[in-house]
């Protein structure tokens, strides 16, 4: 995708999020400000008002002004193409790797250590959510606070768009993952058989065929992924969202996979409530 110049009147609004509350639009500046002071926790998730993107804060900080304006105007440009790549033959995923390609390609072992476990981050979905007075604020914010509650390294939140006949890649979190903003998951693809027989999966260490489709689409923004699941969202007996994750240095529990499951229900019963899917 083609670039433009940077554009100096990009406005400077920032989303910044810990799971547990949502703060914005403020300025980067304030944002900053927030972190050094201790208001805003170091480890908070933060989105440009442009982007369909989530980043750590972390992984911004450390950017010069010009490669902050730099990063702000690559994914708003990426954002702002996402409807008309959805719209286009661009949005044709490529095929998953083949079993002999996953077998090849994974990490050693995780070996449990105990105390080397990393503490869930408390979350309230009811809390971040009631911010969002819309479907289009709404989708973001639970994408977020699904990555926070699972420690995900990686998340994609895909949308069920009627308008166009496909469940189409709407938001993402991780470096990386802003590439398959606008990408539609194939009717052929098992992971959206399994969402629309309402299955969360976790995959196996040793990817079966939903595993595969996953680990295709995540495996292509971060490489050595040790936990992968997707987990669906049914309003109104009709499957709308399915979110995936990933993690690099260990594998999910059923546990952790739960607490995702339990945002996602938020986000039905406030979509009910508001009525966004009728």
């Amino acid at each position: 995708m083609g670039l433009v110049a940077i554009d100096e009147q990009l406005p400077d609004r920032w989303f910044v999020t810990n799971g547990v509350v949502v703060v914005g639009p403020i300025a980067f500046g304030v944002l900053t400000h927030g972190v050094v002071s201790g208001r805003i926790p170091a480890g908070s998730l933060v989105r440009h008002e442009t982007w369909n993107v989530w980043r750590g804060f972390d992984d911004i900080e450390g950017l010069s002004s010009q490669g902050l304006k730099l990063t702000i105007n690559e994914l708003a440009q990426i954002s702002s193409q996402l409807e008309t790549r959805a719209s286009g033959p661009l949005s044709d995923p490529p095929p998953p790797p083949s079993r002999e390609q996953m077998v090849s390609g994974q990490p050693k072992p995780y070996r449990h250590e105990g105390h080397s476990v990393t503490r869930q981050s408390a979350v309230d979905p009811v809390g971040v959510l009631s911010h969002a007075e819309t479907l289009q604020a709404a989708l973001p914010l639970t994408l977020s606070t699904v990555a926070k509650a699972v420690s995900a390294d990686l998340a994609l939140l895909h949308r069920v768009r009627m308008d166009l006949g496909s469940t189409i890649t709407m938001y993402t979190h991780g470096v990386g993952t802003e590439h398959l903003l606008g990408e539609k998951l194939m009717e052929g693809d098992p992971s959206l058989s399994a969402a629309r027989a309402n299955r969360t999966v976790i995959v196996e260490p040793e990817p079966g065929e939903v595993g595969r489709h996953i680990a295709g689409r995540l495996g292509r923004s971060a490489v050595g992924l040790r936990g992968m699941a997707m987990i669906p969202l049914f309003v109104h007996g009709a499957l709308v969202v399915l979110v995936e994750v990933g993690r690099i240095f260990r594998p999910f529990s059923a546990r952790e996979i739960g607490r995702a499951e339990d945002v996602l229900a938020v986000l039905g019963e406030r979509a009910v409530v508001q009525g966004w899917f009728e």
